[in-house]
């Protein structure tokens, strides 16, 4: 299912971030990864509601990758130059899929080198692209670091995968933003159930009225 995910899912240079303002929440794409966006950095860029006590992005401009974000001025977080943000939420043959991320005006082995000074992102380079993929465990009920040989070329149809990517930017973006060279992306695609989204995206939990 990384293949899939590659290839479904397709960060700005201005004032710097304060010290306490970091993309390492981000990272982890856990429940805490959309707090970067409240950070005052952000404030005017995007809008933000909360849903459930989480953060939840709200707004933006309709395109191929859900809702989008785009700054007027890149602006840099540790080090790494944003010139956008993205989220979508869809179904695809049969699979949810939920990802969430920046648009960044360095290319992927730039970003990639700019945030393993400021901590290990656990990626891996996976051929112009870097990727950290887990595999939901059900008798755990947590996210579990993916073995790419057991489940290389397989569809996980029963559970779900998180994935962490550093990627080029998909060609939608690159007409639309010729400064965009690559994005930080986090995806959740497969059987996505509740226990999931606690641990990853609270926000987007329906509850019943």
């Amino acid at each position: 299912m990384l293949s899939s995910l590659l290839g479904a899912a397709v960060l700005f240079s201005g004032p710097a971030a304060s010290a306490g303002t970091s993309l390492n929440d981000y990272i982890a794409c856990d429940q805490h990864s959309l707090a970067v966006i409240e950070q005052p950095l952000f404030n005017g860029l995007i809008p933000t509601k909360s849903e459930n006590g989480f953060t939840r992005p709200v707004g933006g401009t309709k395109s191929e990758l859900g809702r989008r974000w785009m700054f007027d001025k890149p602006v840099t977080l540790d080090g790494v130059s944003l010139t956008g943000f993205y989220a979508e939420d869809m179904d695809m043959l049969g699979s949810r899929l939920i990802s969430w991320g920046f648009y960044t005006e360095q290319a992927p082995k730039e970003v990639f080198e700019v945030l393993e000074k400021h901590q290990r992102t656990g990626a891996t380079d996976a051929g112009g692209m870097y990727a950290r993929a887990e595999i939901w465990s059900h008798s755990q009920r947590a996210w579990q670091p993916e073995d790419p040989q057991s489940n290389s070329g397989k569809l996980v149809i029963d559970t779900a995968e998180r994935v962490f990517l550093i990627e080029p930017a998909s060609e939608d973006l690159v007409k639309n933003s010729p400064n965009s060279k690559g994005m930080l992306t986090c995806s959740i695609q497969g059987n996505v159930i509740e226990a999931m989204l606690v641990d990853s995206r609270p926000d987007l939990i329906r509850h019943a009225p």
